[in-house]
């Protein structure tokens, strides 16, 4: 019975199933604090929240050295504003309702986060840090490769909590619906906790730069409350036009709301590029993030401030435009030529006997590696063959170490009673022999 229940309670938990699909049934579900930081009011409105969609798609820069960089990019169907980075905490009984029974041992804690996170992300925690994370946790487990950081995972202490941080790598990496998913996810939990998100939009035609951010800041576009946030102008950009970008910033990093608007293209080596970033960063200081930010990200983007209004879009009334954002063949057969096309010439001087796929032998490295910003695993995490660690060896062991506990508990538990029965029925005998022999002596 226990099982049938646990398996609703995962279905439930990753396949959008309702509230009522959660694991009722569960033995520990009496145990368990409040599901949510709203009082367990959740209502028909959140479940039924619009999801908005995503989609994937590729632009190209050139780097200083005239280097080709291929960039994966996702963006909203309906406005083009996306999820950038998330972090969030749960109670870890989260993890016993979809266990089914109470958990103990830590490590169990850790294989159990494993495969929620694999089931959101397509990705799970491979590692245990070598240091603390920084979080005040008493541990921090990576997710990811060294080539990709997917994000990090804390836990212990901190009121019997875990965090839980993904970052843009991951964000971009993982599989296609996480958003929709990770929602669903944080409805069953106990205690879920929106702790920081960024939301970005692109403007890759320099529709909107630093300086008009700048501009808009001192028209009073970033206000509200009647309260002039800060803002910052920052790189050498600004005063020598080097190329190398701008970045414009508003607010101020210990703030609920912080805004980056930067030259994204710039940022990565293309001096030409007019491809512009706005970026904003929710923290849950002095405001509590809705969990519907998940679903439909860009209402919230186009909510942050007034300027922001402006930019939101609709699915249901616009529809997106793609944009053709890729360079033309003849654009990367010329960087190619740029970069080997002498050595080449060289080679065919040297070697006028090889024909031209021997000469192109000769320039092909003899191992399949990457650039590390140019690896694979980076853009897609089914491209990532890292080891997640509840598909390891230990992973299995740990994954009944809590029920192993608690059997090992209740023997020990049961030795204990027996024995303190035995020992009452030996002093009950030799009460009654006392009380029987003791009037002869």
């Amino acid at each position: 019975m226990k099982n049938i229940s646990t398996k609703k309670a995962h279905e439930a938990a990753f396949s959008g199933g309702s509230v009522s699909d959660a694991p009722k049934a569960a033995s520990c579900a009496d145990m368990a604090p409040p599901l949510s930081n709203r009082g367990g009011a959740e209502t028909e409105a959140a479940l039924s929240t619009e999801q908005e969609t995503f989609e994937k798609y590729t632009t190209f820069l050139t780097d200083s050295k005239g280097r080709l960089i291929e960039v994966p990019l996702r963006r909203g169907k309906a406005n083009s504003a996306f999820i950038d980075q998330i972090s969030f905490s749960i109670h870890e009984d989260t993890f016993s309702l979809l266990a089914g029974y109470p958990l103990v041992a830590d490590d169990e804690y850790i294989v159990r986060a494993s495969m929620v996170l694999a089931d959101i992300f397509g990705f799970g925690i491979t590692e245990k840090a070598k240091h603390s994370g920084g979080r005040f946790y008493d541990s921090c487990w990576l997710m990811g490769t060294d080539n990709a950081q997917y994000g990090r995972v804390h836990f212990g202490g901190q009121n019997n909590t875990m965090l839980i941080e993904v970052t843009a790598t991951g964000c971009n990496a993982a599989s296609d619906g996480w958003e929709s998913r990770l929602y669903n996810f944080i409805l069953q939990a106990v205690r879920p906790k929106i702790t920081r998100i960024d939301i970005a939009k692109d403007f890759f035609q320099g529709e909107y730069t630093p300086e008009q951010a700048k501009a808009d800041r001192l028209a009073g576009k970033f206000t509200n409350h009647h309260m002039m946030p800060d803002g910052e102008s920052v790189g050498t950009d600004w005063e020598s036009n080097n190329g190398k970008g701008k970045t414009y910033y508003v607010g101020s990093r210990e703030s609920s709301k912080y805004v980056r608007v930067y030259e994204k293209g710039k940022q990565l080596g293309d001096k030409e590029s007019q491809w512009v970033r706005f970026e904003i960063e929710f923290k849950a200081k002095d405001i509590v993030i809705p969990f519907e930010v998940l679903t439909v990200p860009g209402e919230y983007f186009g909510g942050a401030y007034p300027v922001c209004a402006q930019f939101q879009e609709k699915a249901k009334r616009i529809e997106a435009v793609k944009k053709n954002l890729e360079l033309t063949f003849e654009r990367c057969i010329e960087v190619a030529k740029n970069q080997v096309g002498r050595a080449i010439n060289a080679a065919k001087s040297m070697f006028p006997h090889k024909d031209r796929s021997e000469i192109l032998a000769m320039f092909e490295a003899d191992h399949d590696l990457l650039p590390k910003r140019l690896s694979l695993e980076v853009y897609s995490c089914t491209e990532n063959h890292a080891t997640a660690i509840h598909d390891k060896p230990e992973g299995s062991l740990w994954l009944n170490e809590s029920a192993q506990v608690l059997l090992e508990m209740a023997i020990e538990q049961k030795n204990k009673m027996t024995k303190l029965i035995e020992a009452k029925h030996e002093e009950d005998y030799l009460n009654l022999m006392y009380d029987r022999y003791a009037y002869r002596f």
